[in-house]
């Protein structure tokens, strides 16, 4: 009888350690789950305002901001469409830079993200542009490397350098 009773008691143990690693993972695989559709999510919104921003430029002027030849003449409007993209490619730098962003959502975006800052109409606008910047980075307490960068390169230069603010996460 009692090795019957410790043979059941040496099961039932066995059953619980399963049973613990088997919540272990099945936690895992959900954790996972929800920081993947974390992700997704961000990346719908993220995709919908940075569309939103470049629909929001006037004349067509995103569509033209490689070419020196077709770019708009300077406008409130277009200054206005330039800082609302600013403002979404820094919130995307910021979710990225705190590690809130997967590494790939942020690839997805920084090769263009970089070609679009270093464009002539960035450029032009940028002098306009740069006073917006400074608040932001004393308010963030030097957190957000956008603001930051985006202010230092304002007095050494006349339009920021994508190259040296947005790398690959890795």
């Amino acid at each position: 009888m009692t090795d019957s009773i410790q043979v059941v008691s040496l099961i039932s143990q066995i059953a619980g350690v399963i049973s613990v690693i088997f919540a272990a993972v099945s936690i895992r695989s959900n954790t996972k789950m929800m920081h993947r559709q974390w992700n997704v999510d961000t990346f719908m919104n993220y995709s919908q305002r940075h569309q939103q921003a470049t629909a929001a430029f006037p004349n067509n002027a995103f569509y033209h901001r490689f070419d020196h030849g077709q770019l708009p003449p300077q406008s409130p409007d277009l200054t206005q469409a330039v800082l609302n993209y600013l403002f979404v490619i820094c919130d995307v730098h910021y979710l990225s830079t705190q590690r809130y962003l997967d590494p790939s959502i942020w690839n997805v975006w920084s090769d263009d993200l970089e070609r679009t800052l270093s464009c002539p109409l960035i450029t032009r606008e940028w002098e306009q542009l740069k006073p917006q910047f400074e608040p932001f980075d004393r308010q963030r307490d030097d957190k957000d490397l956008c603001w930051q960068t985006l202010r230092d390169e304002a007095s050494a230069w006349d339009g920021p350098k994508p190259v040296q603010r947005y790398r690959r996460v890795s």
